[in-house]
């Protein structure tokens, strides 16, 4: 379990990651120029994997990760994204969480996978509007959001949008991971 000590570094690297996912959402937004943010959870692995395996390596408790999935669940509610965007962060830090603890936080192995499956949590938007559509337009709407807004946001739920996301976030979060184990100091 996380000890009182790992507080603040938990908290530092909460804000890097976030700092990571930022600069995500920039690229995707005004570089690449995606309007529903369909790279970010890509990017936002490979930028971040340094963050992520520098924070397992400083706490290796059970806890510091499901913290970062928390916090990024947090920030999914509290910037208005639909309300079922809290789950998948959650239960990805858990997931991931528990993997790295199977190799008590120092497996290579177990720590990449672990980070693929935490990065799924920052897909959280997209799932949702594939899982619940309706409902996703629905708060849109009542947000005030136009029609042509809506068309211009939501991701088809298709076999070639799932294969993307899954296949792009399995490639950026392998090289942020490997990235990540290689330049710790």
């Amino acid at each position: 379990m996380i000890k009182s000590t790992d507080i603040k570094t938990i908290t530092l690297h909460c804000l890097y990651y976030f700092l990571c996912v930022v600069a995500a959402v920039v690229i995707d937004l005004f570089i690449i120029g995606s309007r529903n943010m369909y790279y970010t959870s890509g990017l936002a692995a490979l930028f971040s994997g340094f963050v992520y395996m520098r924070l397992i390596k400083k706490t290796r408790a059970f806890g510091a990760l499901t913290c970062l999935g928390l916090m990024m669940s947090v920030f999914f509610l509290a910037s208005g994204h639909f309300v079922w965007t809290f789950l998948p962060s959650l239960i990805c830090g858990l997931l991931a969480d528990y993997v790295a603890s199977q190799g008590r936080y120092g497996n290579a192995n177990l720590n990449v996978t672990s980070f693929i499956l935490f990065s799924f949590g920052n897909l959280s938007p997209i799932m949702t509007m594939w899982l619940a559509p309706k409902q996703y337009v629905a708060q849109l709407l009542a947000e005030g959001k136009t029609q042509e807004y809506i068309d211009a946001v939501m991701v088809p739920f298709d076999l070639a949008n799932v294969a993307f996301s899954i296949g792009f976030i399995v490639l950026m979060a392998s090289l942020g991971a490997f990235i990540g184990q290689k330049y710790q100091d």
